[in-house]
């Protein structure tokens, strides 16, 4: 992990030092690769995405046994449509469909699970409150809402299981940027709002609930443009994800699960086959999660996992006007 870190920062300051040599002019272009970008007046941006998610893990036991190995790989398939209300102000939907095998390797064997579905789809709106056309810095407030529309349901050994969260979310927040010709920074505060969850277990009909909670999260992205067709974004993100308390309505079982903290470095690289018009980009990301702890009443039900996971990304980014 340390090894990774380091490697991704080293990159940066590298990608950094051949971008000084370059013109550090600032600009307010739209550049349509770029973590600032926003459409303009009138401009339908559309982007199209694939990625390859695979998280490993361990299960331990309340005496810190090892007690499985799991492996969960997810496939999505994306697609998000913004519209440009004004120059300053955007709006957008988006909706993911995600398919994938759930593995778990004990010592007695492997069992296999599977998901699918649509994720709750998500409608958010940008505003840019300053532009770096007449301003140092460009400055936005961000908002998203994603509704509870698609059911949540756990695997079992008769019936797939789905991939929408059972419940609502929102997020809420704003972006400082600054663009200049060869690279760009862009920092931002999000604060989400995870509503009440709901999921069904068929194989015995329960449900388990679980109480809403909020996850601020901090990131940063930057651009180094090497030609006005290839750049290259790097990116760190830490989500303070906290703690929710869940209660297992058909066993009467309350559990309180400790999620812990992640956070995430991506690199990804860009080019635009029509300038400004139409851009592909591939990304990886590598995540890293604090260890989630369900602890119950009965200590020695208590479930610990430690995890990380590796994404592997395609997308296409065009805009029409």
């Amino acid at each position: 992990m340390r090894t990774l870190v380091l490697l991704t920062f080293s990159t940066a300051l590298a990608l950094a030092g051949a971008a000084q040599a370059q013109d550090f002019t600032a600009i307010g272009d739209r550049i349509l690769s770029d973590p600032t970008y926003l459409p303009l007046q009138g401009q339908i941006y559309g982007q199209t995405d694939y990625g390859h998610a695979q998280t490993d893990g361990d299960l331990f036991d309340a005496t810190g046994a090892r007690t499985a190995a799991t492996r969960d790989i997810v496939n999505t398939f994306g697609q998000t449509v913004a519209y440009g209300i004004t120059n300053a102000l955007s709006v957008r939907a988006s909706l993911d469909y995600g398919f994938g095998p759930d593995r778990r390797f004990t010592p007695t064997g492997e069992t296999s699970s599977y998901r699918d579905g649509f994720d709750n789809p998500s409608f958010g709106a940008t505003w840019r409150l300053l532009d770096q056309n007449a301003h140092p810095v460009s400055f936005d407030i961000i908002g998203d809402w994603a509704p509870d529309t698609f059911p949540s349901r756990a695997v079992s050994p008769t019936r797939d299981g789905t991939i929408a969260s059972g419940g609502p979310t929102a997020d809420f927040g704003f972006a400082l940027g600054r663009e200049t010709r060869v690279f760009t920074i862009r920092g931002a505060f999000m604060d989400r709002y995870v509503g009440g969850a709901s999921t069904l277990d068929p194989a015995n009909g329960a449900s388990t609930f679980t109480p809403s909670y909020w996850v601020p999260s901090l990131g940063l992205q930057t651009q180094t443009r090497f030609t006005p067709r290839l750049s290259a974004n790097l990116g760190y993100g830490y989500n303070f994800q906290g703690r929710a308390v869940a209660d297992q309505t058909g066993t009467g079982v309350p559990f309180t699960n400790r999620i812990g903290d992640n956070q995430a470095v991506n690199v990804s690289l860009n080019y635009h086959f029509v300038p400004n018009r139409l851009v592909g980009s591939l990304g990886y990301e590598h995540m890293f999660y604090d260890d989630r702890n369900e602890a119950f009443a009965d200590p020695t039900a208590d479930v610990l996992q430690s995890r990380s996971a590796d994404t592997f990304s395609a997308t296409l980014r065009y805009v029409f006007r």
